[in-house]
């Protein structure tokens, strides 16, 4: 069975415990890295299906990092990166 939404690309945020400076962006393609007021940090950005979104957690996974939450898209830590870039 397949629909409209089966074969989309999505945007994520996924929220890890800590705080990961640009040296981790190379681990992570082309997601964002949103630092995040609260000490930690989320990934965020378009991952291509549901195959690449459990690459990227087996990645957080395999790295030690700590997951906290994988989430749709939010335009709020959106604002927060777009903010963070203008210091």
């Amino acid at each position: 069975m397949t629909n409209e939404h089966t074969n989309k690309q999505s945007d994520y945020d996924i929220k890890i415990q800590g705080q990961l400076d640009d040296s981790w962006k190379e681990w992570f393609d082309d997601l964002d890295i949103i630092l995040t007021p609260d000490g930690d940090t989320i990934l965020s950005g378009a991952i291509v299906d549901q195959a690449a979104l459990h690459g990227v957690l087996k990645k957080i996974s395999n790295l030690g990092l700590n997951l906290i939450s994988v989430n749709p898209h939010s335009q709020q830590n959106k604002e927060i990166f777009n903010e963070n870039q203008s210091k």
